[in-house]
């Protein structure tokens, strides 16, 4: 068993789930960083997801297996069994960050007791409302409601009102260019500054994007770990399909294939999105960012 996996993969057991609890018992910290396990017996009858059912996935993994093999997939949690609103499983779902784990369990013990939800969004939303959700159009009508919640594209502060609850959206693709084994501290830095620029957090950032050519650049995979950002490349032949740059480098061009990778790769990877930070040039690394425009699916 490689356990140097726990927190990044998913591990299922086949056999007796005491087996399996007293193998993962050491490992486990809490719901927003372990894994996610499952328990099936030997003949592929039932699957029972044990931990990290909504944040890791869990339960959603049980019914693929379920779809693939026909194992019945048991589930406990109590906003599954009485089919409610998780806003655990909302914030997955939309790749939002759950800025208060506590009151994101107090909501969720909320709908049990049948209490209304008020729900903000600065980004829109689309999809069936759960019923014991009531969407309002500002954040001022969220008064009305023992708990809220509200989905932004900006980090806030401490000191805000203490039974709303703030999904931080990730909007933004970095588009990055650099030179070959530039170093990790470098890149970090160059990043931090540009981020500075236009006011924004790690913590909103959707993607890293890149040319193919980058792939294996050891400090972007390193900083797309440390920071669980996923980091995306592509191909000369797509990135060339990218109008409108702001600038060209024969130089760049002469040795990717593109004259601009950095902002090619964040417009590619962000079609429609609006670029907030065109071309900036730092020590050995170009920086570009771009907004993704996003709604909230229900």
């Amino acid at each position: 068993m490689d356990w140097k996996k726990w927190g990044k993969e998913d591990f299922i057991f086949i056999g007796a789930m005491g087996i399996a609890v007293r193998l993962i018992a050491p490992w486990v910290k809490d719901k927003y960083s372990d894994s996610a396990v499952l328990v099936m017996d030997e003949k592929a009858q039932y699957c029972i997801p044990v931990l990290s059912g909504h944040v890791g996935g869990g339960i959603e993994l049980a019914h693929m297996i379920e779809n693939c093999m026909g194992a019945m997939p048991v589930i406990t949690t109590a906003t599954d069994v009485q089919k409610k609103f998780a806003v655990d499983v909302f914030a997955k779902k939309n790749r939002l960050q759950i800025t208060d784990r506590k009151l994101a369990k107090e909501i969720s013990a909320a709908v049990l007791e049948e209490k209304k939800i008020g729900f903000y969004s600065e980004l829109g939303y689309k999809g069936k409302v759960p019923k014991e959700v009531v969407c309002c159009e500002s954040e001022r009508e969220l008064d009305k409601f023992e708990y809220g919640i509200i989905v932004t594209t900006q980090k806030k502060e401490k000191n805000q009102k203490s039974n709303r609850l703030y999904l931080l959206a990730k909007t933004y693709v970095i588009g990055l260019g650099c030179r070959k084994n530039i170093s990790y501290i470098k890149l970090e830095k160059g990043l931090q500054l540009a981020l500075a620029q236009v006011q924004i957090d790690l913590a909103e950032i959707l993607a890293f994007a890149s040319i193919d050519l980058k792939k294996e650049e050891p400090a972007i995979k390193k900083l797309s770990e440390n920071y669980q950002i996923p980091f995306l490349t592509y191909s000369v032949e797509k990135l060339k399909k990218v109008e409108c740059v702001s600038s060209s480098s024969e130089f760049v061009a002469s040795v990717t294939g593109v004259d601009n990778v950095c902002e090619r790769a964040a417009k590619y990877c962000c079609p429609d999105g609006r670029m907030i930070l065109d071309k900036l040039k730092l020590d050995g690394m170009t920086v570009a960012i771009v907004q993704k425009k996003m709604e909230v699916l229900f």
